[in-house]
C-alpha cells in the first residue's frame, strides 16, 4: 500500500477523533495506535493488524468521496464541513483530535473539546478554502462586521443564531444546508449534540445569514433544499 493510501487513512482516522500524528503517508506508531483505538471503538479486536473489515469500517465514508447529500456547486467550505460529519467530542479527560485539528486551523489554540466549538468547526472549515474566518471562538463574531450580510438564506451561507438571548453574548454558528418541511432552517455545524451534523433550528433565533467577503454569490439556481425531518428543534448548543 503506498502512501496516498495511508494518507487517506489518517485522514480517515483523524476525521473519527483517532489522532494518527501527521499526515504523511507513513505507517508509524501513532498511526498504529490510532488504528488500535479506532477497532476498540466499533468493538473488534484491540491489535493494529488492519484487514478488509477495519478498512471497511474506516473508509465507507471517505474523506476524499463526493459528500453525501452535496453537489458539485456548493461552496467549497460547505463541502468540507460535509466531510466532517459523525466527528464527536470525547467524553472525559481525552479530548478528540478532530476538534483540537479545527482550533488550530481557526488559529485559536485551546487545547479542549469541552469549550464550546462552533466557532472554531465554521473557522477551520472557512480557512481550509483560503478565506480569513474571524479567527474568534465566539459564534456571534460572525455577525459582527465579518463577510456580506444576506438578506435571505443561501445553500452554504454562515448563518448566526443567538442561544440563551438575543440580546446577550451567547450564541451559535454554522452552515445553511436548507430548510425542513416546517420552514425551520437545516445548519450543518459543529457542537451540536457534542457532535458535526445537520439539525433543524427555528428562524426566529436567526440572528442574520452572511457570506465571505470577494467570493462570488451562487447563481439563481442555488435552491435552499426541503428535506423531511422529524428530529427535535435544537435549542441549545453549549
Amino acid at each position: 500500500m503506498n502512501k496516498a493510501y495511508w494518507e487517506k487513512v489518517q485522514r480517515a482516522l483523524l476525521a473519527k477523533g483517532f489522532d494518527p500524528g501527521p499526515i504523511d503517508g507513513i505507517r508509524g506508531p501513532k498511526t498504529n495506535a490510532a488504528i488500535i483505538e479506532f477497532k476498540k471503538s466499533i468493538g473488534f479486536r484491540a491489535r493494529d493488524y488492519f484487514g478488509p473489515l477495519t478498512e471497511a469500517a474506516l473508509l465507507k465514508n471517505p474523506v476524499s468521496q463526493k459528500p453525501v447529500g452535496g453537489t458539485e456547486k456548493e461552496p467549497c467550505w460547505l463541502r468540507r464541513a460535509r466531510q466532517e460529519i459523525g466527528v464527536q467530542e470525547i467524553p472525559g479527560s481525552r479530548h478528540s483530535a478532530a476538534v483540537l485539528g479545527y482550533w488550530e486551523r481557526s488559529k485559536l489554540y485551546f487545547k479542549s473539546d469541552e469549550i464550546p466549538w462552533c466557532a472554531g468547526f465554521v473557522g477551520a472549515m472557512l480557512e481550509d478554502c483560503g478565506i480569513r474566518s474571524t479567527r474568534s471562538g465566539m459564534a456571534r463574531s460572525y455577525a459582527q462586521g465579518w463577510g456580506r450580510k444576506l438578506t435571505q438564506a443561501i445553500p452554504g451561507a454562515i448563518v448566526v443564531f443567538w442561544r440563551g438571548s438575543r440580546n446577550g453574548s451567547y450564541g451559535h454558528v454554522g452552515f445553511v444546508t436548507g430548510l425542513d418541511q416546517n420552514g425551520n432552517v437545516r445548519c450543518l455545524g459543529g457542537n451540536q449534540s457534542n457532535a458535526v451534523n445537520v439539525k433543524s433550528f427555528s428562524t426566529d433565533r436567526v440572528l442574520g445569514y452572511y457570506w465571505p467577503d470577494g467570493v462570488p454569490l451562487p447563481g439563481d439556481d442555488a435552491k435552499l433544499t426541503v428535506v423531511h425531518s422529524d428530529d427535535p428543534l435544537s435549542t441549545n448548543e453549549a
